[in-house]
């Protein structure tokens, strides 16, 4: 994994990383630890649906210290709409129970939007592969 840029964001691209090494690069404090805790409950629900693959964007996989939350979106093709839980549907029931905002994403359009700050300048997003998802017990 490249280090942050003098801006505090990844270079632009994709960068694969496993939960493991997401959470271990990710959750070196109490705040954010937390919000991990919350994405790993959403994770589980979007396993059940058939999802294989997140991308993580935001002030999350920056170095800011305090991110209010964790944005990111799933890959649609994969999923079993009739598995998937109602509250991805609902962006303010995601924030209240997992902390993060995951949208479905078909075409790649919202990792386009995840690959740009603010200011429109590219940067960098993390691919996590679902498929070998160990969270802790």
């Amino acid at each position: 994994m490249p280090p942050f840029t003098e801006s505090g964001y990844l270079p632009p691209g994709i960068w694969a990383m496993s939960w493991a090494d997401f959470w271990e690069r990710y959750g070196y404090n109490s705040r954010r630890a937390n919000l991990l805790s919350g994405l790993m409950f959403a994770l589980k629900l979007l396993i059940r649906s058939g999802c294989q693959t997140i991308y993580i964007g935001g002030s999350f996989i920056t170095n800011k210290e305090r991110p209010n939350d964790i944005d990111g979106c799933f890959d649609g093709m994969d999923i079993d709409i009739g598995m998937l839980d109602p509250v991805f549907q609902d962006i303010d029931e995601q924030h209240a129970r997992f902390g993060c905002e995951l949208r479905m994403d078909f075409m790649s359009a919202f990792q386009g939007f995840l690959q740009k700050n603010r200011d429109g300048e590219p940067i960098g997003i993390v691919e996590i592969d679902l498929r070998s998802f160990d969270p802790p017990r």
